[in-house]
């Protein structure tokens, strides 16, 4: 398998038909010998079935059900049953253009070592929008990572960054996407950084909010020390 696209998706039935043939006709057209790992993280709504159809259609697209455990582990989940050679990793809330994958391939197919997506212009809620600057600024105290937009959905890596990344990075992890970005940057693999666009959110659910996303965060920060002290054990 050359490319695994991973793809979570919670309460999204409105949508995830749009965001599974964006995938299919940008990503998996593309490229030969790619799959579509979509984890339905305990969908409540008929997410769930919606992909079934789909997958029973398209040899391509393979759902994983799992008990909702939030986005973090559904990542870890789909990281997981990825069989490519290259993971993409995506959001379902089709908020990135899937139409923007083309130069994240070639920055890949020139021998980089991933390709993140920046998201320059963020059409989120204020809170989400403060908060990625004090994950920037924590970011480069921590770990003298200078990373924009660390925890962008919009994310290609050779599968062995993953897995060289893994060991240090829990099943509890509640933001891995984040965690192998700055993994990747403090190891020094051959990144480029590729500006998308983001638009509003159409359709779906957004898990967390308000106080519940700085609760969150909080938790997340605990893991991210944790995270730096295994770095740096692992650097001596």
């Amino acid at each position: 398998m050359r490319l695994s696209v991973v793809m979570p998706a919670y309460n999204e039935a409105d949508g995830i038909h749009a965001a599974v043939d964006a995938v299919r006709s940008n990503v998996l057209d593309r490229v030969p010998r790619s799959e579509l790992v979509v984890v339905n993280d305990g969908s409540r709504d008929n997410t769930g079935s919606i992909l079934d159809a789909i997958a029973a259609l398209d040899p391509r697209v393979r759902v994983v059900h799992k008990p909702n455990g939030g986005h973090g582990p559904a990542i870890m989940t789909g990281l997981s049953a990825a069989r490519g050679e290259y993971v993409f990793l995506v959001d379902s809330d089709n908020q990135i253009p899937l139409e923007e994958f083309a130069p994240f391939w070639d920055a890949a197919m020139a021998g980089k070592d991933a390709a993140f997506g920046v998201r320059r212009v963020r059409h989120d809620a204020d809170l989400r929008k403060v908060l990625t600057v004090v994950i920037r600024k924590s970011l480069a105290m921590l770990f003298g990572v200078q990373l924009y937009d660390a925890n962008v959905p919009y994310k290609l890596l050779r599968r062995s960054l993953w897995e060289d990344a893994r060991r240090l990075i829990p099943e509890g992890t509640l933001a891995p996407s984040l965690f192998l970005a700055v993994f990747a940057a403090k190891r020094g693999y051959d990144i480029a950084y590729l500006d998308v666009t983001h638009k509003d959110r159409e359709t779906g659910t957004v898990s967390i909010r308000r106080w519940k996303l700085v609760k969150f965060c909080a938790r997340a920060l605990r893991q991210l020390l944790d995270f730096r002290g295994a770095l740096l054990a692992t650097a001596r």
